[in-house]
């Protein structure tokens, strides 16, 4: 729930204070909830001169292992600090900002309708599907559809309906959550982000609101080498949203993050078909080793 994962956030911070920054919010949600952040790295409470990396997760609400994955990753850094090679050479090299739940109203909305899992709402809070529709999980914003690169570039890739699971909502950066991240990004000198889903074992990279079309050759290739590297253990089919889910998408992080603010950014799809947006909690950490 919102409630633990805030909890998971302070105990991070009391068992490891030397690597991990008190919780911070970025801002608030349409139903006044914290979008909280964390960084980790061997100086948590300076501004040092070292590459920043963001990692996002649940901008959809009906995928919670977009964070579990994320929680996983944090306590693997922190437990083996100076005493794994690799996780001791991120912590003293980059700094780590994790945003973990980009949509919380929406996972408490499922957690309300749905206490055991199973919650079908994606999309915010917003009320967009009328006020009689019985039905009130159809409504709401994609947060993955509201960002201003190629936002409404067609009715494709994003819907103009308010029923739609794609609603784009009525303009860029409508909404509280997605205006937030811009602010926190465009506040940041973000080198690399991971903008996590669930699922279908996937890696993405932009563009996605056209077919074939890619980012330039140099960049191109450094998303290719970079990704290649990244599924080299988990097998993930890597490509852009049409080589991989095969639809088109406008107005996605990924693309508003790499094509206006230059940041070579990826989105891990989590689990297999089998797995669904609510794994069997069995499939938890299994699902977070093979994105570690």
């Amino acid at each position: 729930t919102f409630e633990e994962m805030v909890e998971q956030l302070y105990a991070l911070r009391q068992e490891y204070p030397h690597i991990v920054s008190p919780k911070f919010s970025i801002g608030t949600t349409l139903e006044g909830r914290n979008i909280w952040g964390i960084k980790l790295s061997d100086h948590p409470s300076s501004n040092e001169a070292e590459p920043d990396v963001l990692y996002t997760g649940m901008h959809h609400s009906r995928e919670p292992m977009s964070y579990m994955n994320l929680f996983y990753f944090m306590y693997w850094l922190c437990e083996n600090y100076e005493i794994e090679e690799l996780a001791t050479n991120i912590l003293n090299n980059r700094e780590l900002f994790f945003i973990p739940m980009v949509n919380p109203d929406g996972l408490m909305y499922n957690y309300d309708i749905a206490p055991n899992g199973g919650g079908m709402q994606r999309k915010n809070r917003r009320e967009t599907c009328g006020s009689d529709n019985n039905y009130d999980q159809w409504d709401g914003i994609d947060l993955n559809r509201n960002y201003s690169f190629y936002w409404g570039y067609d009715d494709y890739g994003s819907s103009p309906s308010g029923c739609s699971q794609t609603y784009r909502g009525f303009s860029p950066f409508s909404e509280p959550e997605t205006q937030y991240i811009r602010n926190f990004v465009q506040s940041r000198d973000f080198k690399i982000a991971l903008n996590y889903h669930s699922y279908s074992n996937l890696l993405i990279y932009p563009f996605g609101w056209e077919p074939e079309t890619y980012p330039p050759e140099d960049d191109h290739q450094i998303f290719i080498e970079f990704g290649t590297d990244m599924t080299q253990y988990n097998g993930y089919l890597l490509g852009t949203g049409i080589e991989t889910v095969g639809y088109t998408v406008n107005g996605e992080a990924n693309d508003w993050m790499y094509g206006e603010e230059g940041i070579i950014a990826f989105t891990p799809e989590i689990g297999g078909f089998s797995d669904g947006f609510w794994p069997a909690t069995n499939r938890i950490v299994p699902l977070a080793e093979e994105n570690l």
